[in-house]
């Protein structure tokens, strides 16, 4: 095989550099009204990520649940509640600021702070899946904290502390211990707020503003693979379903 060597002029080469360094240059600086923009992109790819993680963590709750694994089923069900509600921190920034006026990043940083908290995100669930959506108990541990302390305890095996110290004198705490009953409360609670969402987007009920989200949600296949993956449902969700069925669907 023959190797061909080509020769390039100098000037040429010169030229190609100060072209590499331009262009890398204009990428690099960006007008402060460009950064928050760029930022509001993230923001939006953040909150879809957020509630499609949220679908495949709740569904990896449920699979657990069925196969008796029922500690790892609770924590899989806390986090998908966390996200959805780190979905709905993020589409709140991104509706304020195409709708009602113009956020600084740093206005944009300090309201996101919350989304490194697990007991933040976890209020933001709450505040969204308010009663007639959830029952009253299961709202006081989203809005109290109650749900970081039952995941932990479905995670570590430890010792409850008195002060710093470890309580030698109380029992010993373990995943085993996890309730039955509480994981699949809260499969039910998830499973059910998607449902009912999907069906209210589809029939003009309610809407949300990341449109990737709201035209999943509205696919008639959304509302079957649900019902299909946890046929438990609550009493009041069901009734809510069967008059909102009773309409027809919006034109998309």
């Amino acid at each position: 095989m023959r190797i061909l060597h080509f020769s390039v002029p100098r000037h040429t080469v010169h030229a190609y550099r100060i072209s590499v360094e331009n262009r890398y240059r204009n990428r690099c600086w960006q007008s402060p009204m460009d950064k928050r923009e760029s930022a509001l992109r993230k923001i939006q790819r953040i909150a879809t990520a957020s509630f499609k993680n949220a679908v495949r963590l709740h569904e990896d709750a449920i699979l657990l649940f069925k196969n008796d694994r029922i500690p790892s089923a609770l924590q899989m069900s806390a986090l998908s509640i966390e996200e959805i509600g780190k979905y709905f921190m993020f589409e709140d920034v991104w509706w304020h600021n195409r709708t009602e006026g113009v956020w600084s990043i740093e206005d944009m940083q300090q309201f996101l702070r919350g989304g490194y908290s697990h007991t933040s995100k976890q209020r933001w669930f709450a505040g969204h899946v308010d009663s007639p959506f959830v029952s009253k108990q299961l709202i006081r541990i989203l809005e109290t904290g109650e749900l970081e302390n039952i995941k932990q305890k479905a995670t570590y095996v430890g010792m409850p502390r008195k002060g710093r110290n470890i309580n030698f004198d109380k029992r010993l705490i373990s995943p085993k211990q996890t309730s039955r009953r509480l994981a699949a409360d809260f499969i039910t609670m998830v499973n059910d707020y998607i449902i009912e969402l999907a069906v209210g987007i589809r029939k003009g009920y309610y809407g949300l503003d990341i449109p990737e989200i709201e035209d999943w949600l509205a696919e008639p296949e959304t509302e079957r693979h649900f019902l299909e993956l946890w046929p438990l449902m609550r009493k009041t969700t069901k009734k809510r379903l069967e008059s909102v069925r009773d309409y027809d669907d919006i034109e998309r």
